[in-house]
């Protein structure tokens, strides 16, 4: 008996067959005819393909095939991987005119729930035993899921957390803080004080928390951290020329007035009550008017303020490369200086000069701003 299938393929590879005679005939093109010709011999092929396999039908009679026919087998569960693709695919577009890490979140959506979708639809596929499909799932992929999962759930909520915490303002974090915290305590009492509560209402809990954590973290990026303050430093301080001025800088606020004794100094800078500068020199007995460095080296300098004002040490060091670690790149001014030093304090100084005295243009020194007397030599050998 013909099968319908074979009876379609039949017709249409007669009708190729017509059509490359008459097309021979009528326009008498070669390539037309070829081309009519190869198509009637595959679709004959395929109608003889569909009589062999008897259009893959099962005779009801045979039990043993109806039983293992794709049609016999349960229908696949629903999945959840497509509706996340869908949704990582939704974050890789909104990540493209938006932030960098929306678009890293889309990526990993996507690879994870391809990953998840084949192994998923190679398992039900298995065997006509449903719950033998599960365990061959579960055997493959949890012992991957699991890390993985755990991984990236840390993540996302310590990523968010941080997210909300660089929105608070100053105030507000340790606020927070302080809520999260005794709320966490207050929930992991009352789940340790009633046992008998119930494994799914802990879940959903959970799951509730972590959702609003995760979306409160995706408000806080969208909005932005909040505004920081620039602290400056000394060394901010000389890159943008303003140790010579007076007045209390953030590099100043807090910093500390005394100077450990192991901190290899090579030199001491007093600045006497009279507003004079003098030096003591690392092996060279008594006071002098200048100061010895050695060249390419670092060196270590305690400032001493005797004086009732604050005051900071400047040092005019010439110059210096742009890139330290590049000798040949161009030279650009050097300059140094200390925190403020309090009345009777001291501050620290390091620095490294890479030219000797005979190679400076300008002499080089150590000076104290809003002092005209405060000035000593650097001797750079």
């Amino acid at each position: 008996m013909i099968t319908t299938g074979s009876k379609l393929f039949i017709g249409a590879g007669v009708l190729a067959a017509l059509g490359a005679v008459l097309y021979g005939v009528l326009e008498g093109g070669a390539l037309g005819t070829v081309g009519l010709t190869f198509a009637a011999a595959a679709l004959f092929f395929l109608a003889g393909v569909a009589l062999v396999t008897r259009d893959a039908n099962v005779s009801s009679m045979d039990v043993a095939a109806v039983a293992q026919a794709p049609a016999g087998a349960p229908a696949p569960g629903a999945s959840m991987w497509p509706a996340i693709a869908a949704l990582g695919a939704a974050l890789v577009v909104v990540g493209l005119v938006s932030y960098q890490v929306v678009l890293v979140f889309g990526v990993i959506a996507i690879v994870a729930a391809t990953a998840e979708w084949m192994v998923s639809a190679w398992s039900e596929r298995a065997s006509a035993d449903t719950s033998h499909n599960t365990a061959v799932r579960q055997r493959i992929a949890h012992p991957l899921e699991f890390p993985v999962l755990a991984l990236v759930g840390a993540g996302v909520l310590v990523y968010s957390f941080s997210r909300i915490m660089l929105a608070l303002s100053k105030a507000g974090g340790p606020v927070a803080f302080a809520v999260i915290a005794g709320l966490v305590l207050v929930v992991g009492f009352i789940v340790a004080f009633k046992p008998s509560l119930r494994i799914g209402a802990v879940a959903a809990l959970a799951v509730i928390a972590a959702l609003g954590l995760v979306s409160g973290g995706i408000v806080a990026a969208v909005e932005g951290e909040r505004e920081i303050e620039v602290h400056e430093t000394t060394t901010a301080l000389a890159e943008s020329g303003e140790c010579e001025e007076e007045g209390e800088t953030h590099a100043d606020e807090h910093a500390s007035q005394t100077v450990a004794a192991k901190a290899n100094i090579a030199a001491e800078v007093t600045l006497h009550a009279d507003g004079t500068l003098s030096v003591r020199n690392q092996g060279i007995d008594g006071e002098q008017d200048f100061a010895v460095v050695t060249a390419a080296n670092p060196t270590n300098v305690r400032f001493i303020n005797e004086s009732d004002e604050p005051r900071r040490l400047v040092l005019n060091g010439g110059t210096r490369p742009e890139d330290p670690n590049d000798p040949e790149s161009e030279q650009v001014p050097f300059q140094a200086c200390t925190a403020l030093a309090e009345e009777s304090g001291s501050q620290f100084l390091t620095f490294t000069i890479y030219q000797s005295s005979v190679e400076a243009a300008e002499p080089m020194s150590f000076t104290v701003p809003g002092v005209e007397e405060a000035m000593v030599e650097v001797r750079v050998s």
